[in-house]
């Protein structure tokens, strides 16, 4: 690649967004280039991963501007040392949950100021903006199979009710009509390679590399 991309996913819990990043690193790594890395948020850095542990802690509580504050600190170490890092070294980065995440679940699930919020993200994101987001819609019958069939434990956003868990969907789906230029919504109710080969197609579109 001559210049670096970011791809970022966004989805409700149970959505599939964490299995398409992961396919989707492959088939880059694959059949592009080998200069591409997978990350997430919460988390991609040891200091960010262990806020990550805090956070999806179902026996920590904490209020709303706290968790947004821990988000932030776990943010700004994934931004200025791992994701400005590959940038600069021109990689395609992938990345499990970024700023939309954060608009959907501390704006519309916990009504925070949105000027606020901004306003933060602008002290660490300077230019730092994803190429392209892939946000994968699910209801919450199908999001509570899904995680119900999971193997691995279960954390606090698992279990939301339907009331919270709407929220945060309509909340994202708002965030695509603000955002339509940059973010693909995907029917997450499709088959995994479905969806995974939409992905892949509209990848290769935007990279503008023939497979």
């Amino acid at each position: 690649m001559k210049k670096p991309f970011f791809i970022c996913f966004e989805g409700v819990e149970g959505s599939g967004k964490s299995t398409q990043a992961k396919l989707l690193y492959k088939f880059i790594k694959n059949n592009i280039t080998k200069k591409v890395i997978l990350t997430r948020e919460p988390g991609g850095t040891a200091f960010a991963e262990k806020i990550r542990n805090i956070l999806l802690d179902n026996k920590i509580k904490n209020s709303p501007l706290t968790e947004f504050f821990l988000l932030m600190a776990a943010r700004n170490d994934h931004v200025v040392n791992k994701i400005n890092y590959y940038l600069k070294k021109k990689f395609i980065i992938i990345c499990d949950r970024f700023f939309y995440s954060t608009l959907a679940y501390q704006h519309y699930l916990e009504r925070m100021d949105k000027n606020f919020i901004y306003n933060i993200q602008k002290k660490i994101f300077a230019n730092i903006h994803p190429d392209i987001t892939f946000l994968i819609d699910l209801d919450k019958k199908e999001s509570k199979k899904r995680i119900n069939n999971r193997t691995k434990k279960t954390n606090k956003f698992d279990k939301l009710s339907t009331y919270h868990f709407n929220k945060i969907r309509n909340g994202f789906l708002k965030i695509s009509k603000i955002y339509k230029n940059k973010i693909t919504l995907i029917n997450g109710s499709k088959s995994l390679n479905e969806i995974q080969n939409e992905i892949n197609k509209k990848t290769l579109k935007v990279l503008n590399v023939r497979h």
